[in-house]
């Protein structure tokens, strides 16, 4: 029931559509974010629903693109957008570390955060009115799935900042089974992604390069605003998935 418990919990933080069963227990933090994967497969599944229904419309390829870009950000509330721009404004501040923190916490725009989101939107449109005339539906189901693991594994990893609200529970044992849990997601549905792909090497180099860019997107960040928190996770989910869109762009098939 734990499980059951914990992957609604990770439901109703990380996706906005009505939560099937709504319980909470502040004791499964830890096992809420080791079903971020999952989460992620929740998103790719709908992201390919939507993606059948544009192509049974027959609809343009620039409205097609608008609307698979919108879905990935809508799906989760923008919250992730939201940390994309907070960290944004801390980090190109270049203002000592106790400042780039305090600006963190801002809940105002500066606008770095401004500049940098409308790149990272111009960069996903640029990139998604590319690769629709390709798109695959292994490589919709896996992109959220390897952005979601790798910055959920992170979390579970990585020493938070003071005032991240997974401080509390860092220090709790047993945290390397939830690791290991991410991890085997990942590869669950790796492998369940290269069956429905049509281009299985293609949708494995997305994989690799999503993984890679989350992997030094949340190290650099983890660098310069002294800790993880959730608005790096959310800043390493943006610049992971885009790295992995534009490489469905490139490679077209």
């Amino acid at each position: 029931m734990k499980f059951v418990t914990a992957f609604f919990m990770a439901w109703g933080n990380f996706i906005t559509l009505p939560c099937p069963y709504k319980r909470w227990d502040g004791g499964l933090k830890n096992m809420m974010l080791a079903f971020l994967p999952s989460v992620g497969a929740v998103i790719g599944l709908l992201w390919m629903a939507v993606f059948w229904l544009i192509w049974k419309l027959s609809l343009p390829p620039l409205v097609a693109s608008l609307a698979m870009v919108f879905y990935i950000f809508a799906v989760c509330g923008f919250m992730h957008l939201d940390g994309f721009m907070d960290c944004n404004d801390a980090i190109l501040s270049r203002r000592p570390l106790e400042e780039r923190q305090r600006i963190l916490k801002d809940s105002n725009v500066g606008a770095f955060a401004a500049v940098t989101l409308a790149f990272l939107l111009i960069a996903w449109f640029a990139a998604m009115s590319t690769a629709i005339f390709s798109m695959d539906y292994g490589a919709l189901l896996l992109l959220p799935v390897v952005s979601r693991g790798v910055s959920g594994l992170h979390v579970l990893t990585c020493a938070p900042i003071g005032h991240s609200q997974y401080a509390k529970d860092y220090e709790a044992p047993g945290r390397w089974k939830y690791r290991a849990a991410v991890g085997a997601q990942l590869v669950l549905f790796g492998l369940a992604a290269v069956l429905l792909s049509a281009a299985p090497e293609r949708t494995l180099l997305m994989a690799a390069v999503t993984a890679a860019a989350a992997f030094l997107a949340c190290l650099y960040a983890r660098r310069q605003l002294g800790g993880m928190s959730g608005d790096i996770a959310g800043y390493t989910i943006c610049i992971s998935e885009l790295a992995g869109i534009l490489v469905l762009a490139v490679w077209q098939f």
